[in-house]
């Protein structure tokens, strides 16, 4: 969208990601032992230590990165909202039967942190442009998310969470992920037209076809490596390639 780089903001999102990574972190160790005690917190040291220091270095940056209270409420409830049903209160037990919520809530999230507040910053978020900036980014991380949903699918029905998934058959998800990256495929063609480069769009199609790529290797069983460097590695990809297509 030729808009300038905020260092701050980047700098922001990294930290806000280390929190709420390591906060989920912590509550799926209260919810494989069905509660929230002294010896689980003790042996996730690691991870409270991370979620002090990232939290506060959010509170530093967020007025620097020119981001609002509202939106960093707003993403910060987003992220609890996530992680709800993995907390060990009864009262909650029915967000883990909220199947589809939990994967569209996940890749809305990521779209609200990585598109809605860099564009919300230069008044773009209800442009064209930004319009469908936003809702590319949120069909591309639907597609990650999707990838994890079906990784995780044996643990969530030990633990009683629901995903898209536990929800949807095998064949039913396949189809789901095509139409997705079909979707996706278009929006990247309407972002042309809305004055994003053929060069920029070129890129954010290869980034497209290769997350389809890399689906048709998640349907054998792979490692930690294939998802934590591969899956999300995708994130990576589109940013190198729309880097090197606006040089």
């Amino acid at each position: 969208m030729h808009l300038p780089i905020n260092w701050y903001l980047i700098s922001l999102v990294f930290f806000a990601t280390l929190c709420s990574y390591n906060f989920h972190y912590v509550l799926a160790g209260a919810v494989s032992q069905q509660k929230i005690s002294f010896t689980i917190l003790s042996r996730r040291h690691t991870a409270l230590f991370f979620i002090f220091i990232s939290a506060a270095a959010v509170l530093f940056l967020f007025e620097k990165a020119g981001v609002k209270p509202i939106d960093l409420s707003t993403a910060c409830l987003l992220t609890f909202l996530y992680s709800m049903p993995l907390l060990p209160v009864k009262q909650l037990a029915f967000t883990r039967k909220a199947g589809f919520l939990k994967t569209l809530l996940l890749a809305f999230t990521w779209m609200f942190v990585t598109a809605y507040l860099p564009v919300a910053q230069h008044h773009l978020q209800f442009s064209v442009i930004g319009i469908l900036g936003m809702a590319k980014r949120f069909l591309f991380m639907l597609m990650l998310c999707i990838l994890f949903d079906n990784r995780d699918v044996a643990i969530d029905k030990v633990y009683g969470l629901h995903s898209l998934a536990t929800d949807l058959s095998p064949k039913t998800m396949q189809w789901l992920i095509y139409t997705v990256f079909v979707l996706l495929f278009i929006l990247n063609f309407f972002l042309g037209k809305a004055g994003v480069t053929s060069r920029q769009v070129a890129a954010l199609q290869l980034s497209a076809l290769a997350t389809l790529v890399v689906y048709f290797f998640s349907r054998r069983k792979q490692g930690y490596f294939f998802y934590y460097f591969i899956v999300d590695g995708m994130m990576v990809l589109m940013t190198v390639l729309t880097t090197i297509a606006s040089i």
